[in-house]
């Protein structure tokens, strides 16, 4: 696939990464040079590196060595694990795995611009051109990451590196997603797949996964959109100490009341509006995201269904509204899948949480309905759903 701004959204084979035991952690020190610290990360001390042999500069993560049985054990082995499977431009790229009786060193590459956090508290927000370069980044690294059934699960700014320096040009741009710790790989998106373990940081976590009801792959886009809506305003779009009072503010949806939105065009906040749905069935994926007007460059406000739940919601809609006076017509209000939106009051009890993990066969199911409900005049099939089924559903 090629993207808009000219880069290939297509990974190469999966590597094998070397992991190599040290007899002792100074003999480290013989295969690099170590300079300044770049950071802590959630579970250790990251240093630039510079290979003897090679004079290739890396970035190493120095872990101290978990007890065993600890929750540090799954974290650091997750890490590991992930990132010795995935290989994609957006992606920090692990290169090698020492290990010592104290020690874990991982090697990856050298991002030389920080994070986004940083750079955001520099500029105080970023241009529209910019966000859709880095939001385009991002959705295209997700989409990796869920077509292999990987969760990230704490997507947010801190962990979103930048390859090169802010004074390189367009290339600062140049986003890699880092800290797979909570990362976890599924079975896919089916509903015996759901997780429900809440994790990751309060203001970029998806309210299915603060609700405890389950969730699924769909947490990592409402953090996109957590991601993009600061990025464009500074300031997150739903803020509380705690998570009773962050899930209140989201059930009252998404505002643009900062003034940086003045100069944001509709289409950014349409898509802002689908990435942070509160019921994750009508939420955008990654996969749409790529495949809106606006990550195009347009800004065209889109019009009609934005996914096939959606179009099953109008469709049996307009159906009530033409078969009133006929008697048996069940109302739309009946059906088990209701918007968030329509519900505000209701929605965090309600089942639809795992509404986003239906499998071909439910929505099918779902379909069957509509078309036993519409009027003699209707002509919609099976078939003619068929695409955005695959589009919404089947990634």
């Amino acid at each position: 696939m090629t993207t808009p701004f000219g880069w290939s959204s297509t990974g190469t084979a999966e590597r094998d990464v070397p992991v190599i035991r040290l007899k002792n952690d100074s003999d480290l020190t013989e295969k690099y040079e170590f300079g300044s610290k770049l950071g802590q990360g959630s579970f250790g001390e990251v240093y630039e590196a510079t290979h003897l042999e090679t004079r290739t500069k890396w970035a190493i993560k120095m872990v101290h060595r978990p007890a065993p049985g600890s929750k540090m054990v799954e974290t650091v082995d997750n890490e590991i694990s992930i990132l010795k499977q995935v290989n994609h431009a957006h992606i920090i790229h692990l290169e090698a795995i020492y290990n010592s009786a104290a020690m874990i060193y991982l090697v990856t590459e050298l991002c030389k611009g920080g994070d986004l956090k940083q750079l955001l508290q520099q500029k105080k927000s970023f241009t529209e051109d910019e966000t859709r370069k880095i939001i385009f980044s991002l959705a295209d690294a997700v989409v990796y990451l869920h077509q292999r059934n990987i969760v990230h699960r704490d997507l947010k700014l801190e962990n979103i590196l930048l390859k090169n320096s802010s004074n390189e040009g367009d290339d600062r741009f140049d986003i890699k997603v880092a800290d797979f710790g909570l990362s976890v790989k599924t079975g896919g998106v089916e509903i015996g797949n759901i997780m429900t373990e809440a994790c990751g940081t309060l203001i970029y976590m998806a309210p299915e996964m603060m609700s405890g009801r389950g969730y699924s792959q769909w947490c990592d886009v409402w953090s996109i959109g957590v991601i993009m809506f600061m990025l464009l305003c500074g300031e997150p779009p739903f803020v509380s100490q705690t998570q009773r009072g962050l899930l209140k503010e989201i059930m009252n949806k998404v505002r643009f009341t900062q003034p940086a939105w003045a100069s944001v065009s509709g289409a950014a906040k349409w898509v802002l509006t689908y990435l942070l749905k509160v019921d994750p069935a009508y939420r955008m994926t990654a996969r749409q995201l790529l495949e809106t007007p606006w990550i195009a460059g347009e800004h065209t406000v889109p019009s009609g269904p934005n996914n096939v739940l959606e179009m099953i919601d109008q469709l049996l809609e307009n159906n009530t509204n033409e078969n009133r006076s006929y008697p048996g017509t069940e109302p739309v209000k009946d059906w088990s899948l209701i918007s968030a939106e329509e519900t505000p009051e209701s929605s965090l009890d309600h089942s639809c949480w795992s509404g986003a993990d239906l499998g071909p066969e439910a929505v099918t199911e779902r379909l069957k309905k509509a078309h036993n409900r519409k009027s003699a005049h209707s002509s919609l099939t099976q078939q003619d759903c068929r695409p955005p089924l695959r589009s919404a559903l089947l990634e």
